[in-house]
């Protein structure tokens, strides 16, 4: 069989097995987010599983290859003979049928190409005709055709004069979400498998199943606002049947009476998770239906092949090095960890067992050739077994790209690091252990020869007394403050919140509260009646290297609440003209645009321009304090149409 014949015939089987694994076993479940990912990496997938050869793994495992079991399974390579005639066997009175299925394989694939251009073609039509009414983040379009509402990237685009107000805010929030969540990409994604297996039906059931299943996702979210069930369900069957673009997230998409269905569905039993589960031996029997013939195999021993990578003779060129080494350390008593036994595993099978010296420091090479298939990443793991420490491994994955060439360090480019590891012994919870990392490529760029292993351990031993003194920071921190009461507790030169964190460093780190720097004294009176952990919506960090903060944003205030009752507004709201109304003011005092509150550092912090703001509205009193206690006059700034702001108060039923 021709190989790109092979190819095409593995890959379409694995299409059809991922599309009907789904819709027997998963379709029904309301776990629409783990579907969604199903659907995409599994169908992904089928385009690197034909590459995968399950020889060697079949052939180590002594145990099922001579049980005979793996040949009951039918395997492509049994086929190659068959009724498919290979590229080259042509008969005297036909033309080869191999060449003919490649050239018609190509003209529909051209054909699908042309398809899809068309379509992208219509969708800038429409782009171009549109008018742009916002840009805050998401693009959102008027259109004058008569088409239902759909999003595409980051754009939104309607007809307003299909829609009443109140049904505009359902479907620009369900558009919302099919663009936060990025769903064109899956679209665009079920529009290239279809492209590249026209000819496969299943390859199509996919691309309605994404679809199908994103809709599902944005439904339930749309659900979850507290929209009324019965009145969307209605807005779906008003808006079906009118036309929309293929290439985009349809609010009127087809199945409607499915979406209803699983709308009105209770949701699946955790349980059912367990489902997902059940792909993975799908795919091995692929693996094993797509191997080659066994037999053909050289009589060898693949962990034998793995120790002979591990050789204390010169290196030779043509080989690549993994470069294993670091520093173990004590974490209650700072003390290198000598005699320390290490097993060295290379992708799940030990290779060498090790010790740490008498400065805690290991280090091994292991020569690697290059995999296989093309094959990606390999792994390494270094193990701690037997011992009174908490750690079980430490894991290294790496590239091929990513390893040494030879011993003048020519190469192919350096990945991962050295690692500098405090391990806390078992039972000790209040000293957990500590990693470092050391970058690979700043050490061989400072020593391209010589004697590695003797320039390593200087290099490690020096860089790990920087190390060694944040560490120390963090444990006696630990002893000082076993239950630390204050948001920020400064220790040293060191900041900790009050889950024993280091976050920054004095001269290093900023604090801001509220949008305005503060030093951490500030933030602590800010919180001191606050739980004993800050929610994350009043924390934003701004992490650095060793994931140290150069900022920390912190919030007394929400940055969006839900409208307030009317009653609280009656007395509370002054209106302002907008073209009197001094844009600068709001530099000094705190606003909300489009129902979002407006700080540095956190959020959009958007000011607006003049010829954009459409309402401006004082907040006061109780009314401002519902925003922010701290307040007694918040400006309330609109730039969008009223069915597009935000938890908007209902300013119609006040007299101002």
């Amino acid at each position: 069989m021709h190989p790109v014949i092979e190819y095409l015939l593995k890959m379409s089987v694995s299409v059809a097995a991922v599309s009907l694994f789904y819709y027997a076993v998963l379709r029904r479940l309301t776990f629409y987010n783990w579907n969604r990912y199903y659907l995409l990496l599994y169908s992904a997938f089928c385009f690197i599983l034909p590459f995968i050869d399950a020889r060697q793994t079949i052939h180590s495992i002594s145990k099922i290859s001579n049980s005979g079991l793996i040949n009951q399974i039918p395997a492509i390579y049994q086929f190659r003979n068959g009724s498919i005639p290979a590229v080259g066997q042509v008969s005297s009175y036909s033309i080869d049928p191999g060449l003919a299925f490649l050239i018609l394989v190509i003209v529909g694939t051209a054909m699908m190409l042309a398809r899809f251009g068309l379509q992208v073609f219509s969708y800038l039509k429409v782009l171009r005709n549109a008018t742009l009414v916002s840009e805050d983040g998401v693009k959102i379009y008027h259109v004058e055709k008569q088409i239902s509402p759909f999003s595409f990237g980051n754009a939104i685009f309607y007809n307003p004069e299909m829609h009443r107000p109140e049904e505009l805010k359902d479907i620009i929030l369900h558009e919302y979400i099919h663009v936060r969540q990025r769903h064109s990409v899956d679209i665009l994604w079920g529009e290239l498998l279809c492209i590249l297996n026209w000819y496969n039906p299943f390859a199509w059931l996919i691309r309605h199943a994404i679809r199908q299943n994103l809709e599902f996702i944005a439904d339930q979210k749309v659900l979850e606002n507290q929209v009324d069930m019965r009145q969307y369900q209605y807005l779906l069957l008003k808006v079906a049947g009118v036309p929309g673009f293929r290439i985009a997230n349809q609010f009127s998409f087809s199945s409607l009476k499915q979406r209803i269905i699983m709308m009105n569905k209770a949701r699946s039993n955790r349980l059912f998770l367990s489902a997902f589960l059940l792909a993975m031996p799908l795919l091995a029997v692929l693996v094993v239906i797509f191997r080659d013939d066994i037999s053909q195999m050289a009589d060898s021993d693949k962990v034998s092949q793995l120790r002979s990578f591990l050789e204390d003779t010169p290196i030779k060129t043509n080989r690549k090095i993994l470069y294993i080494s670091g520093i173990i350390m004590d974490a209650e008593t700072n003390k290198p960890v000598s005699n320390l036994p290490l097993n060295i595993s290379y992708n799940d099978t030990l290779v060498k067992s090790i010790r740490t010296d008498e400065r805690g420091f290991y280090y091994q090479e292991i020569k690697i050739i290059p995999p296989k298939n093309n094959a990606s990443s390999e792994n390494t793991k270094l193990l701690f077994q037997k011992t009174s420490y908490s750690l079980s491994y430490v894991g290294h994955q790496f590239s091929q790209f990513g390893l040494l060439k030879n011993p003048n360090m020519e190469k192919y480019g350096v990945f991962g690091g050295f690692e500098i590891i405090f391990l806390s012994r078992k039972g000790s919870n209040d000293i957990p252990s500590d990693f470092y990392s050391i970058s690979k490529s700043a050490f061989f760029e400072s020593n391209p020869s010589g004697n590695i292993r003797h320039s390593l351990k200087s290099y490690l031993t020096d860089s790990s007394q920087k190390f060694l003194a944040e560490h120390t920071l963090k444990v006696n921190f630990r002893k000082a403050h076993p239950w630390p009461q204050n948001v920020i507790t400064k220790f040293g030169k060191g900041y900790f919140n009050r889950d024993k964190e280091l976050v920054g460093y004095e001269g290093m780190t900023q604090f801001y509260l509220d949008g305005k720097k503060a030093d951490y004294n500030a933030v602590n009176e800010a919180f001191k009646s606050y739980p004993y952990l800050i929610d994350q919506t009043q924390e934003y960090k701004n992490r650095a290297e060793r994931g140290l903060c150069k900022e920390i944003f912190y919030l007394t205030f929400p940055l969006h609440k839900a409208a307030p009752p009317v009653a609280l507004l009656k007395g509370n709201i002054e209106s302002k003209t907008v073209s009197e109304f001094d844009l600068e003011t709001l530099r000094n005092e705190p606003y909300f645009l489009d129902g979002f509150r407006q700080t540095y550092g956190v959020g959009s912090n958007l000011m607006p321009a003049k010829n954009e703001v459409r309402k401006v509205v004082l907040f006061k009193g109780r009314l401002a304090r519902y925003y922010d206690p701290k307040c007694e006059r918040i400006w309330w700034i609109e730039t969008r149409p009223e069915a597009e702001v935000f938890e908007r108060p209902d300013l119609a039923k006040v007299n101002f």
